[in-house]
């Protein structure tokens, strides 16, 4: 079974040459329109709107793993994400792995 992602963060998005499937197999990206339903969402704390996708997200989607991503890590930035709603936290470099423990997908 294909496991789907929704992924905001566009420069990540970028450096881990994601267009329409993530690195490894049986992943699927959505595109933020998307209506199919996530396993996991990735957001990034760098957005401007970060904090309102978050809840807007949770909203959605309360049974989903939601995690944020940050460049540099900022207890406060933390602190919001998890009330607003994020499950679990990732530094950048790190995400692919976690999403990939969270999903139990072989990297």
């Amino acid at each position: 079974m294909s496991k789907k992602i929704l992924f905001l963060c566009h420069d990540l998005t970028t450096r881990l040459h994601l267009s329409a499937t993530w690195s490894a197999a049986g992943v699927d990206m959505l595109k933020p329109t998307s209506e199919d339903l996530p396993d996991c969402i990735i957001v990034d704390l760098g957005r401007r709107d970060s904090l309102d996708e978050i809840q807007r997200l949770r909203g959605l989607h309360p049974h989903t793993a939601i995690i944020a991503c940050f460049a540099t890590y900022n207890d406060e930035a933390v602190g919001a994400a998890r009330e607003a709603g994020a499950t679990d936290f990732a530094a950048r470099s790190f995400v692919e792995r976690r999403v990939a423990r969270l999903l139990d997908l072989d990297l």
